[in-house]
């Protein structure tokens, strides 16, 4: 049995999201009717987390097993051959069995695109379209208390009974500002469900000066599920890139140039 890891893109707006819910519309399963139509056999795609419904990746990593005969260049070209317009797989790599997409994460940049300006019609499955005007320093201000390692209760849609320990660290929170666009970017090892979107939401709240930041230390010090009312628009999250451990790496990688 021979192991692949892959990265992949896909536009998330037409689809319920990362994983498999027996409805044939969510990434998962269209990569997975892929490799059973080239190989005749089931084959799982295991990926390093989900993402949700209308949320888009330029950078998710999944792996599969499989022993069929093909190298990494022909899965590659095999598999992008059947994929929809809207999903790509930018390359593969045959990796050692001890690489997992999900266990062998070192760390995970998710980025969330917020328009300022007008509404675009063009831009609306792509950013959120902020129809009040945010003061952005202060947002910056608020995001340096998330910064680190926390217990994140408060900003995640986890249950505490299926998921008692919610402690994550959080390395970075950067702000770039590009005309009317505005994007939040975040770096940590691992993200619970939400959590991003949640404390977008909370930081989207204080440039409306709607919290201040003092409210958002009590809110993340409070430990409560019912504390963060907010969780913003999917369609402005965007699974950027994942890292790996160093001795996840392998040594043949074949990718696709664009």
């Amino acid at each position: 049995m021979r192991r692949f890891k892959c990265i992949v893109s896909y536009d998330g707006s037409n689809y319920i999201g990362w994983q498999s819910q027996c409805r044939n519309n969510s990434i998962q399963e269209k990569i997975e009717a892929v490799l059973k139509r080239i190989s005749k056999q089931d084959i799982k795609a295991v990926a390093a987390g989900r993402t949700d419904a209308k949320v888009h990746a330029y950078g998710q990593v999944f792996h599969f097993d499989t022993d069929f005969y093909l190298d990494a260049a022909r899965w590659h070209w095999a598999i992008n051959g059947y994929l929809p317009d809207d999903i790509r797989v930018k390359s593969i790599e045959e990796v050692k069995d001890g690489f997992h997409a999900r266990f062998s994460v070192k760390s995970k940049q998710y980025d969330y695109v917020i328009n300022l300006g007008e509404y675009d019609v063009c831009k609306v499955n792509y950013a959120y379209q902020c129809r009040h005007h945010l003061d952005v320093d202060q947002m910056e201000e608020a995001s340096r208390i998330f910064v680190g390692k926390h217990d994140f209760s408060s900003f995640c849609a986890n249950s505490l009974e299926q998921w008692p320990n919610q402690i994550r660290e959080i390395s970075s929170i950067t702000f770039y500002r590009d005309g009317d666009i505005l994007t939040i970017s975040y770096k940590g090892k691992g993200f619970l469900r939400y959590m991003v979107r949640m404390l977008t939401a909370t930081l989207i709240e204080v440039g409306r000066g709607r919290l201040t930041p003092a409210d958002v230390v009590e809110m993340l010090e409070a430990k409560d599920k019912d504390v963060c009312k907010h969780n913003a628009e999917p369609q402005g999250l965007y699974l950027i890139k994942i890292e790996y451990e160093e001795n996840a790496k392998s040594a043949q990688t074949i990718e696709e140039n664009d």
